[in-house]
C-alpha cells in the first residue's frame, strides 16, 4: 500500500467513506451527527443572511397580535371571546384584505348558554369577511393526528377548504426548519395546513422544502384590541389588499423555537439568550407565506448529487502538502463552500450541504494526515532499523530529522578528529583463521564504539582496523577536544578490558595508537552523485592520520597535538613532546597524556583520609 499511490488513496477513500456512512445513518438518520451538524449549518446561515444580506418583502403579511394588553383590555376568558373576534372580523371586512388566516382554535363547543347570542355574533363575522375575502382557520388535532371537528354551528361557514391543521414538521431538537404537508401525512396524501389553504385559496402552487427564515424584515403586529378601534380609513391603509394573520404572541400560547430571532419586531416577550429563539408559532406560517411570495422555499440538492460531491471532497485524501498549506485549505475549502451556498440560497433558493461536505473533506484530510504520519514513523523505524549499524547516531538523528543536506554537499567546522589504528594487526592475522580475525576485530571495534557514542562522537570510518572519529559533528558540541581526550582514555580503558578477555581465551592482546588534531574541515557527505557517505575532509584531518603513525615512534599511545592541548591543557596530564616532522605538512607540536587530573575538591577528600 505504501508502494502504490493508487492502492494507498483507495484504501483512504474507502476509511473516509466508512465513517461518512457512521456519521450520516447512526442511530438514525435524523439523528445522526452529519444530520445535528447541518441543522447548525442551516441556522448559522439564516442568521448570516438576516445581519448582512437582509432582503425585505414587497406588500409584507399583516400581523395581528394577541398580546398581554389584548387581554387586559378583554378580560372575559378567550373561550367566550366570540363578540371580540366578530367586531374585528367586521373591521377586516371593511378594509378588504386579499385573504385573512387566523391562528387560533375555532370554539370546540358552544358557550351560548352562557354568553346568549355569541355563537351567531361569530357566525355574522365569520361570513361577513368571507364575502369579501379568501378565509382559512386552523385547526386542531386529537392525540392520534386527527383533525378534532369544529362545532356544528360553524361548519357551514367554515368549510374544509377553510380549514387548515396547526402542525409543524419539527427536527429532533425540536426547532421548525421545513414545511411538507405529504411528511406531516400518515398517507401519501398531503394534510392541509394553514398556509397550506391559504396558498390554495390565492391558486398558488404550494411547495415543500427548507423555509427561508432570512427573507422579509422583523414584522410589527397591530394587536387585536386596537382594530376593532380602527376607523375606515386606518382600516384601509393597514389592511386592504394585503394577507393578514392573526395568533397569539403572548409567551405563554403556542411559542416554538426558531433558527432566528426577532422575527417579530416588537415582540413584547422577548427572552434572552437561547429564549430569545422561541417565538410565536404564527410566525413559522408566516414565513412560509413569505418564502411562497418571493419564489418559493428552499431545496436542498437531490440525494445522489450530494453523495457525488460528499465523494468528491474526500478526493482531499489525494491532497500532499506542507502543514502550514494544509491547514490553510482546511480554512479556505469551508469558507468557500459557506460563500457558495449563502449565494446559492439568494439567487437560486437551492441549499447546499455545508457541514457534509466540510466533514467529508476535513475526514479526508485527517485520514490522510494520520497516514502520512503513521507512515512516516514506520518509515524512520525502518531507517533507523537499515542505518543505525551503517551511521554514527548524530548522522542518523540528522538523517531522520531532515537536517542532513541531501546529495553532496559539505560545509565548514571546527571538529576534533580522532584517528586510531592496531599496530601490528597485519602480522597477527597472519597466525590467525579468517573467523577468528572478524570475530576479535568485531569485539574490539564494538568496545571502541561504544567509548565514542558514550562521549557523542561520530564514527566517520573503519579503515581496516583503523577508526576515523569527529567530535563536533553533524552535532555541534561546547567540548570537542575535551570530548576525545576522554573518548581516547575510556577506549585505552575498553581496550584492557578487552585484552584480559582475549588472554583467557587463548587470544593475541591488542595494542593502539590514538592520535588527535583539531581544526577547521569540511563536513558533509563526500563523494560522488551517486555514491556518497558523511564525512569530513581537510588538513586537520590528514595531521591527525599522521599524528597517530607518530605513536609507535615516538612509544606513547596517545598523542595530541598542540592546537588541542591548548584548548584543555588543565584538565589532564600532559608530556611534551616536541616538534615532528609529519608527511605531507610543516612540523607539528605534540604532547602524550598520562590521565586526567584529579578535581580540586576530590584532592581535599584524599587529604581528609
Amino acid at each position: 500500500m505504501r508502494a502504490s499511490p493508487r492502492l494507498k488513496g483507495g484504501f483512504l477513500f474507502a476509511v473516509v467513506a466508512l465513517f461518512f456512512a457512521a456519521g450520516s445513518l447512526v442511530p438514525t438518520p435524523p439523528e445522526s451527527l452529519l444530520a445535528g451538524a447541518e441543522r447548525l449549518a442551516f441556522d448559522a446561515q439564516m442568521r448570516m443572511l438576516r445581519t448582512c444580506w437582509p432582503r425585505p418583502v414587497d406588500a409584507d403579511i399583516v400581523l395581528i397580535g394577541i398580546d398581554a394588553d389584548t387581554e387586559t383590555a378583554f378580560p372575559e376568558p378567550i373561550a367566550l371571546w366570540h363578540r371580540r373576534f366578530a367586531g374585528v372580523l367586521h373591521a377586516l371586512a371593511k378594509a378588504a384584505p386579499r385573504a385573512v388566516g387566523i391562528d387560533v382554535v375555532p370554539p370546540e363547543r358552544s358557550f351560548d348558554w352562557v354568553m346568549p347570542g355569541s355563537d351567531l355574533a361569530m357566525m355574522r363575522g365569520l361570513l361577513d369577511l368571507k364575502r369579501v375575502a379568501p378565509l382559512v382557520s386552523v385547526q386542531t388535532v386529537n392525540a392520534r393526528g386527527e383533525p378534532v371537528a369544529v362545532q356544528a354551528n360553524f361548519r357551514a361557514i367554515l368549510a374544509p377548504e377553510n380549514l387548515g391543521i396547526d402542525q409543524q414538521l419539527k427536527d429532533p431538537d425540536g426547532v421548525s426548519r421545513r414545511y411538507d404537508e405529504h411528511e406531516l401525512s400518515q398517507s401519501r396524501q398531503p394534510v392541509p395546513t394553514l398556509a397550506g389553504q391559504l396558498l390554495r385559496h390565492l391558486r398558488m402552487p404550494v411547495d415543500d422544502g427548507f423555509i427561508d427564515y432570512s427573507r422579509g424584515e422583523p414584522i410589527a403586529y397591530v394587536p387585536m384590541h386596537a382594530v376593532a378601534q380602527m376607523d375606515e380609513a386606518q382600516l384601509a391603509r393597514t389592511f386592504r389588499g394585503r394577507i393578514v394573520l392573526l395568533g397569539h404572541v403572548t409567551r405563554s400560547m403556542d411559542r416554538w423555537p426558531l433558527p432566528v430571532k426577532q422575527l417579530m419586531a416588537n415582540d413584547p416577550e422577548a427572552g434572552r439568550g437561547s429564549l430569545a429563539y422561541t417565538q410565536p408559532g404564527v410566525l413559522v406560517h408566516l414565513q412560509v407565506l413569505r418564502n411562497h411570495f418571493t419564489g418559493g422555499l428552499l431545496h436542498a440538492l437531490p440525494k445522489w448529487l450530494e453523495l457525488a460531491l460528499a465523494a468528491a471532497a474526500a478526493l482531499a485524501v489525494l491532497v500532499r502538502a506542507r502543514p502550514a498549506t494544509l491547514w490553510a485549505i482546511a480554512f479556505v475549502v469551508p469558507v468557500g463552500l459557506l460563500a457558495a451556498s449563502l449565494l446559492s440560497i439568494v439567487s437560486a433558493r437551492i441549499l447546499l450541504p455545508v457541514a457534509t461536505l466540510t466533514a467529508c473533506f476535513w475526514m479526508a484530510l485527517v485520514a490522510r494526515g494520520v497516514f502520512d504520519a503513521a507512515e512516516a514513523v514506520v518509515e524512520r523505524v525502518r531507517l533507523r532499523q537499515s542505518f543505525e549499524g551503517q551511521v554514527s547516531p548524530a548522522v542518523l538523528s540528522d538523517m531522520l530529522a531532515g537536517t542532513l543536506s541531501p546529495g553532496v554537499s559539505g560545509q565548514l567546522a571546527e571538529v576534533c578528529v580522532l584517528f586510531s589504528d592496531v599496530r601490528d594487526f597485519t602480522t597477527l592475522s597472519e597466525k590467525m583463521p579468517p573467523a577468528v580475525v572478524t570475530t576479535v576485530l568485531q569485539r574490539y571495534f564494538d568496545r571502541m564504539v561504544h567509548a565514542v557514542h558514550r562521549f557523542d562522537g561520530t564514527v566517520d570510518k573503519f579503515i581496516g582496523d583503523g577508526m576515523m572519529v569527529l567530535f563536533g559533528a553533524p552535532r555541534k558540541s561546547a567540548d570537542p577536544c575535551g570530548d576525545a581526550v576522554q573518548c581516547a582514555l575510556a577506549m585505552m580503558s575498553e581496550l584492557d578490558v578487552l585484552n584480559e578477555e582475549f588472554a583467557r581465551e587463548g587470544l593475541p592482546t591488542l595494542v593502539i595508537g590514538i592520535g588527535i588534531n583539531y581544526g577547521t574541515v569540511t563536513v558533509g557527505n563526500i563523494g560522488s552523485s551517486e555514491r556518497h557517505n558523511y564525512s569530513a575532509i581537510g588538513d586537520a584531518v590528514n595531521v591527525a592520520a599522521r599524528v597517530e603513525g607518530l605513536t609507535k615512534d615516538l612509544g606513547r599511545k596517545i598523542i595530541i597535538t598542540d592546537s588541542v592541548v591548548g584548548r584543555i591543557g588543565g584538565r589532564f596530564h600532559f608530556d611534551p613532546l616536541g616538534s615532528h616532522a609529519v608527511k605531507g605538512h610543516s612540523p607539528v607540536s605534540v604532547w602524550g597524556i598520562r590521565t586526567a587530573r584529579v578535581a580540586p575538591v576530590a584532592v581535599q577528600a584524599e587529604a581528609v583520609q
